[in-house]
């Protein structure tokens, strides 16, 4: 199913990159952490690795959790109202949803909606809290392979690590596959598309910076950014389609082994 294009709704919050959140202690200066003693190198690099090159999933979910954007889950909330609000972004995606019918699905009035969450776009984005905290965990260890392949600077540990965060996309896809389709899929005209945009930019800075401090050269940025963008497209692409299991992870397994033949030949051009 395939929807149309609406208008942006405007955001009332927003991911601000130097909200006090990024200014944490947790995330250090580059320049001023070289200066610190030897013991403190194996966090700057797991630091490094970590906003380098891990997955945007995992950046959006940090972003979306430090910046406030969640509303504030009421757990009391009756569980008919989150059924049905599954139920009507699911069919119909971000824009054409409405608290109406999800009041009426839910048999509740949309009072009872508006008193737990502020507009439509607090309760889709509150219906994936749960999963952006489970992307958090899944691809937190994630790290650890991009750490080992900035220090070896090997082509086959930079394709393992890689492999290992998509390996991770094909779990998120069989344990979590209404909440991967309302992210990829069903989100256009909400605050989390708006997010995912601005993301990609910088996750394109962050990839075009990892290689450069692996190898002393930068990737073309711009074919970086079509690379970023591809990788949502796939999975949206196949979940619009509705195929079932084993022919998407058969589809996911000749993608990744397109892309691994391309990341190699990139790995062997800035050598």
């Amino acid at each position: 199913m395939s929807f149309p294009p609406c208008p942006k709704q405007k955001i009332t919050a927003k991911v601000n990159p130097s909200d006090e959140f990024f200014k944490r202690d947790t995330f250090p200066d580059v320049n001023q952490a070289a200066k610190q003693p030897r013991k403190q190198l194996t966090f700057l690099l797991t630091f490094t690795a970590r906003r380098a090159i891990i997955t945007s999933l995992l950046i959006t979910a940090l972003l979306i959790l430090g910046g406030g954007v969640l509303a504030n889950k009421d757990h009391s909330l009756d569980d008919k109202i989150i059924r049905a609000a599954y139920s009507e972004f699911l069919a119909y995606g971000f824009c054409k949803a409405s608290l109406h019918k999800i009041s009426e699905k839910a048999g509740v009035t949309t009072g009872a909606i508006y008193t737990r969450y502020k507009n439509k776009d607090a309760l889709f984005v509150a219906l994936l809290q749960d999963f952006f905290e489970a992307m958090k965990v899944m691809f937190a260890p994630v790290a650890k392979e991009y750490e080992k392949a900035m220090l070896s600077a090997k082509t086959e540990d930079i394709l393992s690590a890689i492999n290992s965060e998509e390996k991770i996309y094909f779990e998120l896809l069989a344990s979590h596959y209404d909440d991967c389709t309302l992210f990829f899929s069903r989100s256009d005209g909400s605050s989390v598309e708006t997010m995912l945009n601005d993301l990609m930019e910088q996750k394109t800075q962050q990839t075009v910076d990892f290689f450069f401090r692996v190898y002393g050269k930068k990737p073309n940025a711009d074919a970086i950014r079509l690379i970023m963008g591809s990788q949502f497209w796939h999975f949206r692409q196949l979940l619009d389609k509705h195929r079932d299991e084993d022919r998407m992870f058969a589809c996911l397994r000749s993608i990744l082994d397109f892309t691994n033949a391309g990341w190699r030949q990139l790995c062997l051009t800035l050598q």
